[in-house]
């Protein structure tokens, strides 16, 4: 089930109105951990819900996600920006659960390919390993001092009220002539960090979240999390 501004209407500054019709489809989790408060996670992607429970692990909040509340919740992107999505899907979970929710929009930017692919990092072909191949064809020929590139992350939290605080992290790197590794999804075999010797899918977990766009943004929000508990839902 698809959420638009004619499900959920909300601005970036004011607050959102939940949709009652919807609210009602929406399975929430009843279960309840004694006092804890709940933080949502806004992401169906199991990599990437992967690497956030670990960067959240530390947290005395229940983390669920929309795997867990609001399965058949499709929230589209549509913005021109990382903040914008993170934003937008923010807010949308929010609306549509009750929920305080997380949401982050990341990607790779290529300096030499003007920025691509930018927020379609994941729109840029149909599989990792397309979009891999895609990346290394327009990069044929281009030397190694010319194949800078960066990982972005947004991160916005939000209640059906509206956005409560936002964060952005970049990580520095070249892109490699071939991919290497499988420890990690999307972009990572091919993205060397500034400073490392192997790509992000040469690393561990533990390694890559200690310097990726993500691990920095989480460990942000996760920070900010803990300072404002007592404004999460229930």
């Amino acid at each position: 089930m698809q959420v638009s501004g004619l499900l959920c209407n909300y601005t970036r500054e004011s607050s959102c109105q939940l949709h009652v019709s919807y609210l009602a489809k929406v399975t929430r989790s009843r279960h309840n951990t004694g006092h804890m408060k709940t933080l949502l996670i806004a992401t169906q992607n199991r990599h990437k819900t992967v690497e956030i429970a670990q960067l959240l692990a530390t947290m005395a909040v229940r983390v669920v996600t929309l795997a867990d509340v609001a399965p058949d919740l499709d929230i589209p992107e549509t913005g021109e920006t990382f903040a914008a999505n993170a934003r937008e899907k923010a807010l949308a979970a929010a609306c549509a659960t009750g929920l305080t929710a997380l949401a982050d929009d990341s990607g790779l930017a290529v300096d030499t390919l003007q920025g691509q692919p930018g927020v379609y990092s994941r729109r840029f072909a149909p599989t990792d390993q397309e979009r891999i191949l895609k990346l290394l064809n327009l990069l044929a020929g281009v030397p190694w001092p010319r194949r800078t590139a960066r990982f972005h992350c947004a991160v916005a939290i939000a209640d059906p009220q509206g956005i409560l605080t936002e964060f952005e992290e970049t990580v520095l790197g070249h892109l490699t002539e071939t991919a290497r590794g499988d420890q990690g999804f999307g972009y990572d075999p091919i993205f060397q960090a500034d400073g490392e010797t192997r790509t992000m899918a040469e690393m561990t977990l533990t390694e890559k979240n200690a310097i990726s766009h993500r691990g920095k943004a989480f460990r942000r929000a996760a920070a900010w999390v803990r300072e404002h508990e007592a404004q999460l839902t229930a």
